[in-house]
């Protein structure tokens, strides 16, 4: 039977918006609080929380998740509204640019990063910020008055990406980012088992969200000459439905309707309407098995072409 999320607490970071945003739903939907982390919400996700002022409730706490600080004041304000909290998602992330990319380095226009200082925002929160709010739930976790146990999992739930199977020149920042959180991932699959803790993840190809289509830079790889959509999006709505099985059961149906086990360590990939444990050790490319049509929506060379243009600028990269 699916473990029930009703009168639970969850975190999420990044929910103002996306996939993030429909997993917030879904948690309210099925009776589970939720502290949304994120620096500005979107007005659907503002209407969201005006809906859930009573039971179950939803309440957004500002918070830059690139900041420890500011990671654990959030940790912190669920435990002072809810006593405590039982699922974790740090989905906040960021693509590039105008945020960290290779071929735009700090400094250049197209960048966001401080010529003078010493981080990569896009690694901060694409993968240090998922890393130490993993560390603080399951700190909380193991520290509970209501330890987990086997009836009864805690869950950080991460999302990950396809970029994280392949390469991508034009992006490589971003790649390398969900490749190691698909490793992070990996390397947290016994802490099921030995603390009752699951950590997990899904891997889904683009998704229709506002990053790709409030943004021209994002728009113009996913359109053709004739501004049309190109090929078949991935739906932040079956993201999430995925996210949510994550938390409540061991087991998500593909396509075929074969069932793919759900397990600590596990990384779940979402291809338009179908689902894949990708393995540790002798991955397949992505899509394998399922329908590749529209698997990737990218225009590569839109991509090209502005990595390209970065490079070919008079003194790139110089300081």
């Amino acid at each position: 039977m699916p473990r029930s999320v009703k009168g639970k607490s969850a975190i999420v970071t990044g929910g103002g918006s996306g996939i993030n945003l429909e997993f917030v739903r879904i948690l309210l939907q099925n009776g589970c609080n939720v502290v949304i982390g994120d620096l500005t919400l979107r007005p659907e996700a503002e209407e969201l929380i005006k809906e859930h002022t009573g039971n179950p409730k939803a309440l957004f706490h500002k918070t830059n998740v690139a900041s420890w600080d500011n990671l654990y004041t959030l940790f912190k304000t669920a435990e002072t509204e809810f006593g405590t909290f039982d699922i974790v998602c740090p989905g906040a992330g960021i693509f590039e640019p105008p945020f960290s990319g290779f071929w735009n380095p700090p400094g250049s226009e197209a960048s966001r990063d401080d010529i003078h200082g010493d981080r990569f925002l896009s690694i901060d929160v694409n993968l240090v910020h998922s890393i130490r709010a993993t560390q603080l739930a399951i700190s909380h976790f193991l520290s509970s008055s209501k330890p987990a146990s086997k009836d009864d999992l805690k869950t950080v739930v991460h999302i990950s990406s396809i970029a994280g199977e392949g390469n991508f020149t034009p992006v490589a920042i971003y790649s390398t980012t969900k490749w190691g959180l698909r490793g992070f991932i990996y390397s947290m699959a016994e802490i099921e088992e030995t603390r009752h803790v699951r950590v997990a993840g899904v891997a889904p190809r683009v998704v229709r969200t506002p990053l790709w289509l409030e943004h021209d830079d994002k728009r113009r790889m996913c359109v053709g000459e004739d501004e049309k959509e190109q090929g078949e999006w991935t739906t932040p709505e079956e993201v999430a439905q995925v996210m949510y099985k994550i938390c409540t059961e061991d087991q998500v149906a593909n396509a075929k309707g074969e069932l793919v086990p759900i397990r600590g360590g596990s990384l779940i990939e979402v291809i338009n309407g179908d689902v894949r444990d990708v393995p540790m050790y002798g991955n397949q490319p992505p899509g394998t098995g399922t329908d590749a049509k529209g698997l990737f929506i990218l225009n590569p060379m839109e991509a090209w072409k502005g990595m390209n243009a970065a490079v070919e600028k008079p003194g790139w990269g110089k300081v």
